[in-house]
């Protein structure tokens, strides 16, 4: 294609490694909205004739009825999705198909059927990460929930919390996700089309009508930045690595608690396998994929980021190599995410047996602090109360095996009435706002069902008003002069 400047047509070996049509697929929908906004335009400014302007129109909204279907396959000779969509309308309507590609280039289709991709890629994603917070929420508000279990540091026993603030504090990141990409998907506020290879256009365009038929706030700033910048989808990536770091954070939390030695998690036996040698296995193999995407996520980002490192401006071809980093990234971490929603919300959270060893912890710090309310310096309490569990380590005993006259004569600033709290009882000792007591679990949980549900609420809003800008095309389409400059 596009080979009249030159002699021969591309090497096949070059025509293999230039095509795109592969991931173009991604693209086709987003391509063919583009492309129906810009026969528009150029009907309306009379850059083309009305009327072959009504027949582009028509015969692009035939090709996205099809697209939807998936009916439509790409020719990798034609190179990429721009060029198939041309060739597939000049086969039907003959040479009004020619028209289309006045005053626009492929640099600014890619950047504009990128961007209007991303739009609906970022909702998605947003969606599929509050199924995973909502999931959570709706473990940790269960009666498993209220289960005390030692936290973890050092991957230690640390102080006992309840399993409704573990599973709550790992949906706050899930939705703090969400609402990162979020705000990605509310900065594509600008439309590249009408940016020409790079330095815009001599046609009187009029890119405000374009960009409002795309939905679009206004149209880019500079022709220039438009064909060159990837901005949003560097953004994205990086994103969705943090979104797989916290994903991975949970997934060995399922991995660790499904351990025997540990019994604190039953996975649903629609996400456990089996061994091929031993049929006594629950392997919680889907957890450990999960576990595993954060790795090519943080290589995509990266990826991303080196190709950009000292491009020159405007549009360089290296910019095509960044379109399967970005669509695999999105279809991975859609793959996950609605995995490991039904995962959490089928899987059981348990109270395993107690270890002396996880007791003493808290208890410890029970002590520690009792002393501190009594007046003894801090420093002076932990070294007390660390020494005594060093001793007792020793002779295989913790600190529930001390005699009443033991614990009198090693804290005699205690009063009578102190005692140790049960492990129920130990996560609502810490009171202060964000600890483990119980109205904080209670107010955690709600300001996460806040945050979830208005970020639902911003993207419904946003998908029916992308709807409505796409029907803005299936009015009749009108000359309209005063739109000429």
């Amino acid at each position: 294609m596009l080979r009249a400047r030159f002699s021969v047509p591309l090497d096949q070996a070059a025509l293999e490694l230039s095509e795109s049509t592969e991931e173009d697929l991604a693209l086709l929908l987003a391509d063919l909205w583009g492309s129906r906004a810009h026969a528009r335009m150029l009907g309306e400014t009379g850059l083309i004739p009305l009327r072959s302007a009504q027949r582009i129109d028509r015969e692009l909204a035939r090709l996205e009825v099809a697209a939807a279907r998936q009916v439509v396959r790409l020719d990798p000779v034609l190179e990429d999705v721009h060029m198939n969509v041309e060739t597939l309308l000049g086969k039907r309507i003959g040479k009004d198909a020619a028209r289309l590609h006045t005053g626009r280039s492929r640099n600014d289709q890619v950047a504009t059927d990128l961007v209007v991709w991303l739009r609906e890629a970022l909702l998605d994603l947003e969606g599929a990460a509050l199924d995973v917070a909502d999931a959570l929420i709706a473990s940790a508000r269960a009666p498993h929930g209220q289960g005390s279990v030692p936290g973890w540091t050092h991957l230690q026993p640390a102080q006992r919390v309840r399993w409704a603030q573990i599973l709550g504090t790992h949906a706050l990141r899930f939705v703090r996700d969400a609402n990162r990409l979020c705000r990605i998907r509310e900065t594509l506020q600008e439309c590249p089309l009408g940016s020409g290879a790079l330095a815009g256009s001599s046609l009187p365009l009029d890119r405000e009508r374009t960009a409002h038929l795309l939905g679009f706030q206004r149209p880019s700033l500079s022709s220039m930045d438009s064909v060159a910048d990837r901005d949003a989808m560097v953004e994205t990536l990086g994103a969705l690595a943090l979104l797989a770091v916290h994903e991975s954070g949970l997934a060995e939390e399922l991995v660790l608690g499904s351990m025997p030695e540990i019994q604190r998690v039953r996975l649903a036996d629609a996400f456990v396998t089996s061994s091929s040698l031993m049929p006594h296995k629950r392997n919680p193999d889907l957890a450990e994929l999960l576990r595993g995407e954060a790795g090519p996520a943080i290589g995509r980002l990266t990826a991303h980021l080196a190709l950009l490192k000292g491009l020159p401006l405007a549009y360089n071809r290296d910019l095509q190599i960044g379109k399967p980093l970005l669509f695999d990234g999105v279809d991975r971490a859609l793959r996950s995410l609605r995995v490991l929603a039904p995962m959490v919300a089928t899987a059981e959270f348990h109270v395993p047996p107690p270890l002396a060893t996880a007791d003493a912890s808290t208890e410890s710090v029970e002590i520690v602090d009792g002393l501190v309310l009594q007046g003894v310096p801090f420093r002076e309490a932990h070294s007390r109360v660390g020494s005594l569990v060093a001793r007792l380590a020793r002779d295989g005993r913790s600190l529930r095996d001390l005699s009443p006259s033991r614990w009198r004569k090693e804290f005699p600033e205690l009063p009578h009435s102190f005692r140790l709290p049960t492990a129920q009882e130990a996560p609502d000792r810490r009171t202060t706002a964000g600890g483990s007591g119980r109205e904080s679990i209670v107010a955690l949980l709600r300001e996460i069902d806040r945050r979830s549900r208005e970020l639902r609420r911003g993207a419904r809003t946003e998908r029916r008003r992308l709807i409505a800008c796409h029907e803005l095309l299936e009015r009749p389409i009108r000359r309209n002069l005063r739109r000429r400059r």
